[in-house]
């Protein structure tokens, strides 16, 4: 669903998960009409307790209707990054694509489960979780991002790692997001 090409979000307790993904605008720029469906999407998957998982833009907004925030990262970042895991069970350290300028504020309580120069990359909050990188990245949308030749090369290199990683992140998010969420 494009909530950014006027697509109307449909209520999100029918689901059993909400994935909320990136986008090339800031997640507090309130400017955006689109801003205020996003945020009250995600405050009624909280409300029926529904786990989201935020990726990028998407753990941003996450973090917001949270309680926390978002704001100018001081180094922003492109390209493939360590992000400085605080719980490498869940969080495989990288490096994983990193393509933002703005830094995520984690939202009071939330465990922080990566952090690097660039501030944190990835939380949990309660059944909820952000990840500030791109696990879900291909040659192919690095290419459509308008990433440099070399960018897309390095992304063509790293494509089979970077799967691997990706599958074990998305599989424990999973674990720890089910009713039964396990330990680490």
């Amino acid at each position: 669903m494009r909530l950014d090409q006027g697509e109307r979000p449909p209520d999100p307790a029918g689901f059993d998960r909400l994935v909320t993904l990136g986008s090339e605008h800031a997640a507090d720029d309130d400017a955006l009409a689109w801003q205020a469906d996003e945020q009250a999407t995600l405050r009624a998957a909280v409300a029926a307790g529904v786990p989201i998982l935020g990726v990028c833009f998407g753990a941003q907004a996450l973090a917001r209707a949270l309680g926390g925030g978002v704001r100018r990262a001081e180094r922003p970042e492109l390209g493939w990054v360590t992000v400085g895991t605080r719980a490498p069970r869940v969080v495989p350290d990288g490096p994983w694509l990193a393509w933002h300028d703005d830094e995520v504020l984690a939202p009071p309580g939330a465990r922080v489960l990566a952090a690097n120069d660039s501030g944190v990359q990835a939380y949990r909050a309660g059944r909820h979780a952000g990840i500030q990188f791109h696990p879900e990245v291909t040659p192919a949308i690095v290419a459509g991002w308008k990433g440099t030749p070399e960018l897309v090369a390095e992304t063509e290199r790293r494509a089979d790692e970077a799967r691997e990683r990706a599958f074990a992140l998305f599989a424990a998010l999973l674990e720890r997001g089910s009713d039964h969420p396990a330990r680490g």
